[in-house]
């Protein structure tokens, strides 16, 4: 029984990480296309613009909550930061799919460093 909680939690784990690395892509290539625009359009390239575009009262704190890979985000939480970045959920199953176990221990071994 104890084994397949700590499966449970483990693959649940993998599954927030997975969701911080995706949303870190995403705004990765928005701060990309920020640095390339003419500065016409207001690219959506930080937590505070993620939260202010959101259309709701999603706060900052939340939206790094989501992006840090520690705590597990509502659906709802990560559909509204997907759009507010101007991206549809496919676009975000696209880049999630792609990802490798390599990439989520790649992650782990960075967030270590960190703390």
């Amino acid at each position: 029984m104890c084994l397949i909680a700590f499966m449970i939690k483990e693959s649940e784990k993998i599954i927030i990480i997975k969701t911080a690395i995706t949303l870190r892509k995403m705004l990765s290539n928005n701060k990309s296309s920020s640095a390339k625009s003419d500065g016409s359009i207001d690219i959506v390239n930080s937590y505070d613009k993620i939260a202010a575009n959101s259309n709701s009262e999603l706060t900052k704190a939340t939206v790094n909550s989501a992006f840090s890979g520690k705590k597990r985000s509502t659906m709802a939480t990560i559909v509204l930061i997907v759009e507010s970045m101007g991206y549809t959920m496919i676009d975000f199953a696209e880049i999630y799919d792609k990802l490798s176990e390599r990439d989520v221990n790649k992650f782990r071994e960075e967030m270590l460093k960190k703390s």
